[in-house]
């Protein structure tokens, strides 16, 4: 495909200002907890059902924007969960109980999945296939960057201002949602399959792409049962697997690893800090993963990435030091976050583009089910248990379990076109 790729880049970055701002959005609660915990004297219990509300909404997001995106578009659902996004996440400021609290997050964290869905999904329409996994990957490393952000505020305003003027950032997104959306143009892919000729001509024409590249599935009727059946049902019963643990073992981690480092005697201050160190580590764990995914692949990558995930989820939870705890962490935020880059690009690849957004939304759903599972069950274990670390050894094995399904049902779609792939 003959593009320039100044469109490339033009695309992801918007797309990825979108993205850091979906992750940051998601994080304030973490470096903010604390603080929340302190005001409200919240049980472990009751934290986990407030971090697993946001997961909760992810998976309704996941399912139902995923199907708006397939049926008017990527550029409008993506819109939608722009707003959604924005809003109820500036309302979570104004909470007054872990009730209104959760309820808001639920909102905001439907417009979060459907964010990241959506766009993916889009930007997997236009990449070439030759770096269609180092773009994608490239996409969600702007996850590592949005979060850092929302650590840092959790830093330097929460401890002056209190945690209710880190939520007012979020009213950004909604100045966000219509630069995205008049800048981003809309999938070729999307416009052929429903028989929109005249507007993906159009674009083709502004953007100098060579419709002939592309395959017309006009006449295909699918529906989403489809993944069920045939060659999918495999690739969706392993995907469905590793998107459940590798959502149970992040917001799991990393929602209560704040909080969790304040329940080793650490000041609030100190635990935020040892939290941005180890969040500092996602960034070259995307960058890594981004190198490898278009030379070695999605498969063999992933499964090595969250078996050495797993390493360093066990090594967090034998660690009896401070320096040992920041190492281990480093480490499996290393590679936790990589593996994430090369999900987002190894999902949407594996289906056609009448059901790419809606299918890839439903494994993200699944893995939203592990998500809201992860926070509950951290808060379990250390309600349960008189060791704060016993959660990382479930979370060493959820990453294992992940590894080894993707190494027996997963395919390679290394440097294919998508088409070939479906």
């Amino acid at each position: 495909m003959r593009i320039r790729l100044a469109f490339y880049y033009r695309i992801l970055l918007l797309l990825m200002l979108g993205w850091s701002y979906d992750s940051m959005s998601a994080g304030i609660i973490s470096g903010t907890l604390p603080l929340i915990v302190r005001e409200y004297s919240f049980t472990p219990s009751i934290t986990g059902v407030v971090l697993s509300s946001w997961l909760l909404g992810m998976l309704l997001g996941a399912l139902f924007i995923g199907l708006v995106g397939d049926i008017f578009g990527r550029k409008k659902a993506i819109f939608l969960s722009m707003l959604l996004l924005g809003f109820f996440n500036f309302l979570s400021a104004y909470s007054s109980s872990w009730i209104d609290l959760s309820i808001y997050r639920v909102l905001a964290g439907i417009g979060s999945a459907g964010y990241m869905v959506v766009g993916s999904t889009l930007l997997t329409e236009f990449a070439p296939s030759k770096i269609r996994g180092m773009l994608i990957t490239l996409l969600e490393s702007s996850w590592a960057i949005g979060w850092l952000v929302a650590i840092l505020f959790a830093r330097f305003i929460a401890p002056i201002y209190g945690w209710r003027p880190v939520f007012f950032t979020s009213i950004f997104g909604l100045f966000l949602a219509p630069l995205i959306y008049f800048l981003v143009p809309e999938s070729i892919r999307f416009l052929l399959v429903h028989n929109k000729i005249d507007e993906a001509k159009r674009i083709a024409t502004v953007f100098n792409i060579d419709l002939s590249e592309y395959t017309f599935e006009k006449a295909s009727k699918r529906t989403i049962l489809d993944i069920f059946k045939g060659k999918y049902v495999r690739r969706t019963i392993m995907l469905w697997i590793h998107w459940f643990s590798i959502a149970l073992t992040y917001w799991g981690i990393f929602l209560w690893l704040p909080q969790i480092l304040s329940m080793k005697g650490l000041s609030y201050v100190r635990s935020v800090e040892y939290s941005i160190i180890i969040t500092l580590a996602q960034l070259p764990g995307y960058f890594t993963a981004a190198w490898f995914v278009d030379r070695i692949g999605r498969k063999k990558l992933l499964v090595l990435f969250m078996c050495l995930g797993g390493l360093g989820s066990f090594l967090f939870w034998s660690a009896s030091s401070e320096f040992e705890v920041v190492l281990a962490g480093i480490m499996l935020s290393f590679f936790n976050l990589g593996a994430w880059g090369i999900t987002y690009a190894y999902t949407p690849e594996l289906y056609p583009t009448k059901l790419r957004s809606t299918a890839s939304g439903w494994a993200n759903s699944i893995g939203r089910i592990g998500g809201m599972l992860g926070p509950y069950i951290a808060g379990f274990l250390l309600a349960s248990t008189s060791n704060v670390m016993i959660p990382f050894l479930f979370f060493a094995i959820m990453h294992f379990v992940s590894a080894l399904t993707v190494a027996l049902l997963g395919v390679e779609t290394k440097q294919k076109r998508l088409e070939d792939i479906s």
